[in-house]
């Protein structure tokens, strides 16, 4: 099966990793564009929000401001987790959205396959599937691989 783009949606937990190492073989067994998404949450209805302040410094940082920063931390962690991307056509991006798996399903248009892993950082430790990728298992609009970490159970 030919496939042009691969969408990974990360949050830097240890299911988004291995959503990342499996994303990263696909695309490269496929000769496919890998797009690493990492989607954060800013508050509701504003373009700037409060921050504990740092000394000397003003306590509202505008949504850019706090994008740079997601990219670099992102840029980081890509680094810190070990996964080979270098014979592989990578591209990355960090979106500002309320809900992490609108901006994937959206995300999901031009994929060919979307990869998330079963839980991210969220919530509630005995699910199997988190809300995130539940959501984007029922409206992506490419097929989903959904990585699931091993359990002892």
């Amino acid at each position: 099966m030919t496939m042009n783009r691969i969408l990974v949606g990360v949050d830097t937990s240890d299911a988004s990793i291995l959503a990342l190492k499996r994303a990263a073989e696909e695309a490269r067994l496929r000769d496919a564009t890998l797009e690493v998404v990492y989607v954060f949450q800013p508050p509701e209805q504003i373009t700037a929000f409060p921050v504990p302040p740092e000394k000397g410094k003003d306590e509202r940082r505008d949504l850019e401001e706090v994008r740079k920063e997601y990219t670099e931390k992102l840029g980081t962690w890509l680094d810190e987790v070990a996964v080979d991307l270098d014979d592989i056509n990578v591209e990355w991006s960090v979106l500002a959205d309320k809900r992490p798996s609108r901006a994937l399903v959206e995300r999901s248009r031009e994929a060919d396959l979307v990869v998330v892993g079963s839980r991210g950082r969220g919530g509630f430790g005995g699910l199997k599937l988190g809300s995130v990728s539940e959501q984007v298992t029922r409206h992506a609009k490419a097929p989903v691989l959904v990585i699931r970490e091993s359990t002892k159970d």
